[in-house]
């Protein structure tokens, strides 16, 4: 199952699970000051998105999944003073429609309803599908996601300072405030064989003349020496992330900060599964484990319907997705480390149905 909150993912993907009738188109729109990705319906279009039943953030039936709605108008003139749309969202299951919630709007956003019969629970292979009203003149705005900026995160990278794993390329630059080197796991050959073949990231463009080869557990630099050591898409694919932390947590000076960019488990194929929880995550700092082992492959291909893959995948030391983050279940982490492990606050920086999210917790 692809990513199922995120529908500008869904849609980007081009998800075999996602059928549209009708006009839409993408968009940005501006809502209580923030910037929110949207996707434009025209009246009489319908949206289905199967497979709903496997998404782990929908066991729970939850009344609302963070969507709203409202009308844009798009005709010159109006004489429409108050202008109504409709949104009507179904379940549906083998062709026959189930529950059904309807909602209508204005200008103003409302959140879409979730139709779940909470006595039954969701059938297998569910449908969800949104249909959309909308007078003439007008067009339904579904707002999916607040869109974040992650240079609010790159702002705090000043001082000296290593990024971990950023491929060719890299986005902490240095400057007059910043100085920094870059660590992969591998020489950029054999990275570029695994993950850029064709040379569609650009590795055959980049400089790496200020990279070193090292691992995450390791970093090369003394105790005490950075002032940031900032990750992207890094953090889930380690084991023992509170063991990392705190060898990170050596590595900076006082008041230094971590600083990671993490997958939204809900708005990736990670959907199927379950959060990481924090007694398996202090079971593998108490054992010392440093690598992904066998257990995490099989549950990784498991969720992807390839169990099978399992073993072939760890021979070869595949990446994966080692831990499955929520906001709430990297909360449970940081304020481990902050309570137990020689950290003084963090920020976790979130919106519900975006792709990623970010943290920075301080030294």
């Amino acid at each position: 199952m692809g990513p199922f909150m995120n529908l500008i993912d869904l849609i980007n993907r081009k998800d075999k699970r996602l059928s549209i009738k009708g006009g839409w188109r993408q968009a940005k729109a501006r809502r209580n000051l923030s910037i929110w990705r949207v996707v434009e319906f025209d009246n009489g279009s319908e949206l289905t998105i199967g497979g709903v039943d496997k998404v782990y953030r929908l066991a729970t039936l939850p009344d609302q999944i963070g969507w709203f709605v409202r009308l844009r108008r798009v005709a010159k003139w109006s004489f429409d003073l108050f202008p109504r749309g409709r949104c009507e969202v179904s379940t549906r299951h083998r062709g026959s429609r189930g529950t059904t919630a309807g909602i209508r709007f204005g200008r103003s956003a409302v959140p879409v309803p979730m139709p779940w019969d909470k006595s039954k629970g969701l059938p297998g292979n569910a449908e969800l599908q949104l249909s959309f009203i909308a007078p003439k003149g007008y067009v339904v705005e579904l707002l999916v996601h607040k869109a974040l900026n992650r240079k609010v995160l790159i702002k705090r990278a000043v001082g000296k300072g290593i990024e971990i794993g950023p491929g060719p390329r890299p986005q902490i630059l240095a400057s007059g405030a910043t100085s920094v080197c870059y660590l992969e796991e591998m020489p950029i050959e054999k990275w570029a064989q695994l993950y850029d073949p064709t040379g569609k990231y650009g590795t055959p463009k980049a400089d790496f003349s200020k990279y070193v080869i090292g691992t995450a557990d390791n970093l090369p630099a003394e105790d005490g020496s950075l002032d940031f050591i900032f990750s992207s898409h890094v953090f889930e694919h380690l084991a023992n992330p509170l063991g990392h932390l705190v060898r990170w947590r050596d590595k900076l000076s006082a008041g230094g900060v971590i600083l990671a960019v993490i997958p939204d488990m809900h708005s990736t194929k990670d959907s199927v599964g379950r959060p990481s929880e924090i007694g398996e995550i202090k079971a593998e700092f108490d054992a010392g484990i440093w690598r992904p082992v066998e257990a995490h492959y099989e549950r990784y291909f498991a969720l992807r319907g390839k169990p099978q893959l399992a073993s072939e995948m760890m021979e070869k030391d595949s990446s994966i997705h080692v831990h499955f983050y929520d906001k709430d279940s990297l909360k449970d982490l940081l304020d481990l480390a902050v309570r137990e492990y020689g950290f003084s606050s963090y920020e976790i920086i979130h919106a519900d149905n975006h792709k990623d999210f970010y943290f920075s917790i301080w030294k």
